[in-house]
């Protein structure tokens, strides 16, 4: 069984049932920092310049942008990633020899979500399946020393959520972990 398998069934098995409490809790609190992030943001030149862009291609208006409006959903996971990040204040991840950000899943995550008609739950699910892939990747994978960033191990983790999201089956799962791993290796001094 190939690694994409291997993490495709991690996946597909993922139930909402068997989040603790605790984790639960500390995927909301992550969200909420999240869209704390976004709203500091709202006005930041950045972002609009982002929703410009998004304004300029259009897209059927499927998916939420943070502070108002819709668009297509890679559009939507776009901007929202965009406006989360741009203070640059979103959560952190130490491993040895890796620092990730892995809320920098949510936008992606929320887009799918939102695009398949999923409830809170699998929400909560698929985000639970991107920051286990996230970090598990910065624990035992790290990047960063061979020269690429952390966002190559958030691609993974972004494959394997939004699989989750849109209730891909195993082998759709690990075709799209798969393309992730041979096309998002961002280098380091992008």
């Amino acid at each position: 069984m190939t690694y994409a398998e291997q993490l495709a069934e991690f996946v597909v098995q993922a139930q909402f049932d068997r989040l603790s409490p605790g984790t639960c809790l500390q995927l909301k609190i992550r969200v909420l920092d999240a869209l704390g992030c976004a709203i500091g943001a709202l006005e930041g030149p950045p972002v609009m310049l982002v929703r410009k862009h998004i304004e300029d291609f259009g897209g059927r208006p499927l998916t939420t942008l943070i502070g108002g409006g819709k668009t297509a959903p890679d559009r939507a996971a776009f901007y929202n990633g965009a406006i989360v990040r741009c203070l640059d204040f979103n959560d952190a991840y130490l491993a040895k020899g890796e620092t990730s950000h892995p809320s920098d899943t949510i936008a992606a995550v929320l887009a799918a979500t939102e695009y398949a008609g999923r409830n809170g739950r699998e929400f909560l699910t698929a985000l639970a399946v991107a920051y286990q892939v996230f970090c598990r990747l910065c624990d035992v994978a790290p990047v960063r020393a061979k020269g690429f960033d952390h966002t190559t191990l958030g691609s993974f983790a972004v494959a394997a959520s939004v699989s989750k999201a849109l209730g891909l089956s195993m082998t759709e799962t690990a075709n799209a972990i798969a393309i992730s791993g041979t096309a998002f290796n961002a280098v380091g001094a992008t």
